[in-house]
């Protein structure tokens, strides 16, 4: 399905291209980046992603010009589509649900937005989308970001007529988020922006990971085109990455400090998506990519929470933001909003995993040294960074911030069982803190975690993570009579309940994610080997 769509999307930028516009050209040449990196990124995704979950899914090499049979491909492309779905569908033909539905979708889907990287501010969407006007009207968002968001919206609503239309919504949401870009709507890049990193997490969810890093990839690609890690930079420096200065991607400058904090939200979403997704899906040798690159420098300040802000200050600028938290210097506008905390316990989720992949036994001298200096650096950090999260007690749990800051914690935790996990087994330190964070995670800070609502996808890797943990020492601790770098405190019966806890809390879960069933899959073998 996305084959077909993709295939479109290249004949539609060579017809534009052949117009001789010099606004068609640029799009075109857009385009074909944003092909060659999909093309590439599917191909790294394949070589990396177990072939059991790998769905059917390919980039075509692009032509140089439209052949017959391309032409003729395009031509019958509808009943390829269609053939995979149910026709009959309401949904399936229509541009967008009808009134009522579509009411009925925003409030299933708005309270939970931020989980799924929702950076618009939620206020100003809805009354948008509820503005009396056509689809794809420039005052109302854009058809890919209104398809993301009721695809989400039905998928979260648990109704059993709803879902039976889910194809059909993914098939609009797919569609527009390759389509809407040759349009002229005022909002096109930041609204498809939004549209990717929530099929991205959508994606991730349903089990369909080779498009879900894919859409994530193409996130990336247009945040990065678009400058938006430069936003109210002290200064600019050249681009790094190679974007042809001819064909810039274009953001319209933001007409007040609500829209320059959505810009500022919007590159951290695709920021903490691309952590998520790197750290979930690729080998452990392998986390890292384009927002790591050697060179990048991040000068966005850190972001907002959409639901209380009324924009960001006019004297909030940033400089080499992400480099300034990891060095641990003094911050000249410290992130202090939940989003802020979330976006930088990602970022010491990935540095972790970053580091745990690093780790070979007998490192030469040199290499031991810098990898030891960056291994305290990072324990410090996170060890520091903890202390100041605010505690989880006396929680709302029905409340949005209640969600981030239990991820956020989590999400801290489970930095500190990567950064230890490689010495866990022989020095007393690094069990001491992976037991320790483990059980933090299991316990969820007293809440039971599946009245809490939705949590981003990647909390099920967190909590895979600290079972698999607690599979180790369980597994340590019958072999060796609860001997071996310490005798833990706490016994097996005790490490046993908060294992049951995490299992439980994946198995409730699995029915609804794939990507749950998955991780719960991996839990459940492991635990069969003690």
């Amino acid at each position: 399905m996305i084959t077909e769509f993709l295939k479109i999307m290249a004949w539609r930028a060579m017809k534009m291209a052949r117009k001789g516009h010099a606004k068609a050209r640029e799009r075109a040449r857009g385009v074909w980046w944003v092909l060659s990196q999909l093309k590439a990124q599917v191909k790294l995704s394949e070589e990396s992603t177990p072939s059991a979950l790998q769905p059917s899914v390919s980039i075509p090499e692009v032509p140089c010009k439209p052949s017959s049979s391309f032409s003729s491909m395009v031509s019958k492309s509808p009943a390829l589509v269609s053939s995979a779905l149910d026709t009959s569908s309401p949904f399936l033909w229509a541009e967008e649900p009808a009134f009522n539905i579509i009411k009925s979708l925003l409030d299933k889907f708005l309270p939970h937005c931020q989980q799924f990287g929702f950076f618009l501010n939620p206020n100003r969407f809805h009354e948008a989308t509820l503005l009396p006007l056509s689809f794809g009207h420039a005052s109302r968002p854009t058809p890919a970001v209104l398809s993301a968001v009721y695809l989400w919206g039905v998928h979260l609503s648990q109704s059993e007529v709803l879902l039976q239309q889910e194809p059909s919504f993914i098939l609009r949401a797919l569609h527009h988020s390759v389509t809407d870009i040759f349009g002229s709507h005022p909002d096109v890049i930041l609204h498809t922006l939004q549209a990717e990193i929530l099929l991205s997490y959508y994606l991730l969810h349903v089990g369909r990971f080779v498009e879900a890093k894919c859409h994530t990839a193409t996130a990336v690609s247009l945040a990065l085109g678009a400058g938006l890690h430069k936003t109210k930079s002290t200064y600019l420096i050249p681009s790094i990455l190679g974007l042809s200065s001819d064909a810039p991607v274009l953001v319209p400058l933001p007409h007040d400090t609500i829209e320059e904090g959505e810009r500022i939200n919007g590159f951290w979403a695709v920021l903490v998506l691309h952590k998520y997704i790197t750290v979930a899906l690729e080998p452990p040798t392998s986390v890292c990519g384009t927002l790591e690159a050697p060179g990048m420098q991040v000068d966005t300040p850190w972001p907002l929470d959409i639901w209380t802000s009324e924009g960001i200050s006019p004297e909030i600028c940033g400089n080499d933001t992400i480099q300034t938290f990891l060095l641990d210097r003094v911050e000249r506008h410290p992130g202090t909003s939940l989003m802020a905390l979330n976006a930088k316990a990602a970022i010491l989720f990935h540095r972790s995993a970053q580091l745990a992949g690093q780790w070979v036994p007998n490192m030469q001298p040199q290499k031991l040294q810098a990898y030891t200096i960056e291994f305290l650096s990072t324990h410090r950090l996170t060890e520091t960074f903890r202390s100041i999260l605010p505690p989880l007690t006396h929680l709302d749990i029905k409340h949005p911030a209640a969600q981030i800051l239990i991820l956020a914690h989590a999400l801290t935790d489970a930095a500190m069982i990567k950064l230890h996990i490689n010495f866990s087994s022989a020095n007393s330190s690094s069990n001491r803190y992976c037991l320790e964070a483990a059980r933090r995670i299991t316990t969820f800070g007293g809440f039971s975690i599946l009245e809490v609502g939705y949590i981003n996808p990647i909390m099920n890797t967190l909590l895979a993570e600290a079972c698999s943990f607690l599979i180790q020492e369980i597994s340590r601790m019958q072999l060796s009579g609860n001997m071996g770098p310490e005798k833990v405190e706490g016994n097996e019966d005790e490490l046993l309940e908060h294992l049951r806890n995490g299992v439980e809390v994946l198995s409730a879960q699995s029915d609804e994610s794939i990507f749950t069933k998955y991780q719960l899959k991996k839990t459940q073998e492991a635990l069969s080997t003690i």
